[in-house]
């Protein structure tokens, strides 16, 4: 380590700590435990380590600009959550920018760059990988950040989002309660926690009534309408044991699987039963209605706004929040006997 020039990462590295309670020892602005505060003050001694102050200066101008930064703008679920946001923070003085990272890890890098260079006065991300976080830098100018939807590895960072296991986990179950066992799922992007958490709640699922997971009935659609329509096309092409139920873990990969089931005249429920993760926009204009796990995104929108506001006025309430879900009874299910 280089000690002329030591950065937080560096103690929080060297102290075992994330860099947000690096932040936050140093700022003294939030609660950390008195050994940990003890632990940082230490290593910071011990490493000579001097505050970034240019940046500190920087930060201290403020824009009343916050954005929301998120996979894909076209998700009706991110738009609702973006409007819900927009309302409650306009009404207390802050213009809203919204972006979109295609899922890509190296464009949310540069939003982030570029929304530095604004002088964003806070942050709100569904970050395209949990595991490989673009946040260090927000976390070093003491940008206030609020995770949706998607968690990362640094759970000292409020997060509001869902029970994705238990509601996967439902939405499988209630498949098996209506005679299923051949069951096929469409994962979402699995390096994110959202695609982790619900791929490992259909398999907790299956194991729990003793039914075996097909591997070849695990279909990658990385949360995209695109992406499930081709994957679902090539299987149905090439395969005629289909599986009788399927559980999608997206509301944009449902689109692209009922486009895919359309093409090859296979019939909800008559041939193949479906429920997904999200609720199809509109559904109620439809003669299939897809039994869905129906996130409140009003409400989370709203809780997302308040720990962003609180962050922003200096105040300590930073706890994540579990939203839960409704589940709405479709006609996309038929009884298997």
């Amino acid at each position: 380590m280089d000690l002329k020039n030591v950065t937080m990462k560096d103690i929080a590295k060297y102290t075992g700590v994330s860099t947000a309670t690096v932040s936050r020892v140093l700022n003294d602005n939030y609660p950390v435990n008195i050994e940990t505060k003890k632990k940082v003050l230490k290593a910071i001694e011990e490493l000579n380590y001097e505050p970034n102050l240019v940046a500190k200066n920087l930060r201290s101008r403020k824009s009343n600009l916050v954005a929301i930064i998120v996979a894909d703008i076209k998700n009706p679920y991110y738009v609702s959550i973006a409007k819900e946001i927009d309302d409650f923070l306009f009404e207390e003085g802050y213009n809203l920018i919204t972006c979109s990272t295609d899922e890509s890890l190296e464009k949310e890098a540069t939003i982030i760059r570029l929304l530095l260079s604004k002088h964003i006065d806070g942050i709100v991300i569904a970050p395209s990988d949990s595991g490989k976080s673009n946040l260090t830098g927000l976390i070093e100018q003491q940008v206030p950040i609020v995770l949706v939807d998607r968690k990362t590895n640094d759970l000292s960072i409020p997060f509001v989002g869902t029970s994705n296991f238990k509601e996967a986990y439902n939405l499988t179950e209630y498949l098996i309660n209506k005679g299923h066992e051949k069951i096929a799922v469409l994962t979402g992007k699995l390096n994110t926690s959202t695609g982790k958490e619900r791929l490992e709640g259909f398999k907790m699922a299956m194991a729990n009534y003793g039914l075996v997971v097909d591997e070849t009935w695990i279909f990658n659609g990385d949360f995209d309408e695109k992406q499930a329509y081709e994957e679902l096309s090539r299987f149905l092409k090439s395969n005629k044991d289909l599986p009788t139920a399927l559980v999608s873990c997206n509301n944009l990969m449902t689109k692209g699987t009922i486009l895919a089931l359309n093409e090859e005249n296979i019939n909800i429920p008559e041939d193949i039963s479906i429920v997904s993760f999200g609720a199809m926009e509109n559904q109620e204009l439809f003669t299939t209605r897809i039994t869905c796990i129906e996130q409140d995104t009003r409400f989370m929108g709203r809780k997302v706004a308040e720990l962003l506001l609180a962050q922003l006025k200096n105040k300590q309430k930073l706890k994540s929040i579990i939203v839960e879900s409704t589940f709405i009874e479709g006609n996309s299910v038929k009884e298997w006997n």
